[in-house]
């Protein structure tokens, strides 16, 4: 090796000079070895795919949170019925495969095209009480409704045995103390439900109760926000026909 310069003033960065010399001359008499391209082209590949999987995978959750936000807009009890489901992302190719979409429920609404919900028909056992309203009970038995409650909290009873309805003809009841209805229905066992109108054509669905063998009767109650309404009862089967209507009082 060329020994060091002198020391002196200049002589740090004489050294330095040497220095930078020798290290050329060493790499001049380096020779590069061939340049890994199929390595650099397999890594570049390789990110690429990765890319593509992710911006797929992003996609999809974009597409899916879409869905939610216009779903929840619209006030959708479920959201994701009816709709496409986001498509998928093929492990292969990190291409996006559309997926079938389900089939869209069927909800009935009250219209005046389209039949009303029939009202479910509780079955109850023979004197089993049920909390009509705070501080109304009604109980069926054979020989017909009874309910108990309101100011004097006496127990009161609506016979189906003493020759007073008909119970081959359709046909409701109806009893009415301050905002807590009543009354019997009868002549079917179809019931769909019971409806209660005002003057102005506002409805109140009753609930309905029956004895478990079905004796072709049953009780309705119901509350409504006015006290002492003009209201008219109507019955109808469960295909929607109207069987009964009795007129306000």
């Amino acid at each position: 090796m060329t020994p060091a310069p002198d020391t002196g003033p200049d002589a740090s960065e004489a050294w330095d000079d040497l220095l930078r010399a020798e290290f050329a001359r060493a790499a001049h008499d380096v020779t590069p070895g061939p340049a890994p391209v199929a390595a650099v082209v397999r890594a570049g590949r390789a990110r690429r795919r990765r890319r593509t999987v992710a911006l797929s995978v992003l996609a999809v959750l974009g597409v899916s949170a879409a869905v939610a936000a216009g779903a929840t807009l619209a006030g959708d009890p479920h959201p994701a019925a009816g709709l496409a489901a986001p498509p998928a992302v093929s492990p292969a190719t990190g291409a996006l495969v559309p997926t079938a979409a389900p089939s869209a429920p069927r909800t009935p609404r009250a219209s005046a095209t389209d039949p009303r919900i029939p009202t479910p028909v509780r079955t109850v056992a023979v004197g089993e009480r049920v909390t009509a309203a705070p501080g109304w009970t009604v109980w069926l038995t054979r020989e017909g409704k009874h309910w108990r409650g309101g100011e004097d909290d006496t127990e009161q009873f609506r016979s189906v045995a003493d020759g007073n309805i008909d119970l081959r003809q359709p046909g409701v009841s109806h009893q009415s103390e301050g905002a807590f209805h009543s009354g019997l229905y009868y002549g079917t066992e179809d019931a769909g439900r019971v409806d209660l109108v005002d003057a102005k054509g506002r409805i109140v669905a009753a609930a309905l109760l029956e004895l478990a063998d079905r004796p072709g009767w049953g009780v309705w109650y119901a509350v409504t926000a006015e006290r002492g309404a003009s209201l008219s009862v109507r019955l109808y089967d469960r295909a929607d026909r109207l069987l009964s209507d009795l007129p306000a009082f």
